[in-house]
């Protein structure tokens, strides 16, 4: 399998895994979970992120060879799990 293709499946893969979240969560009534809870979520969706497009970057730049854009992605990630560990990827109301 080519290298567009596994992009554009795993692509479709994310987004019928976001679709299935967003309709398990919109019959979810949120305001019975606590702020701390959604907090708590939110934050470990920022790790997430971080780490995956960490990965992403460092195997764009061993396994492909592509130093530019391997950059990029690390320099995101680092950027977004700095700011989180801080706190300040997103607002937190309840502090």
């Amino acid at each position: 399998m080519d290298n567009k293709l596994f992009g554009v499946l795993f692509f479709g893969f994310l987004m019928v895994l976001i679709f299935g979240i967003n309709y398990f969560t919109q019959r979810v009534d949120l305001d019975k979970v606590s702020q701390y809870k959604k907090n708590k979520y939110l934050t470990w969706f920022w790790y997430f992120y971080g780490v995956f497009y960490l990965f992403y970057g460092l195997s764009d730049i061993f396994f492909e060879g592509d130093f530019l854009f391997g950059t990029i992605w690390v320099v995101i990630s680092i950027t977004i799990l700095i700011l989180n560990y801080k706190g300040k990827v997103f607002s937190n109301p309840s502090k």
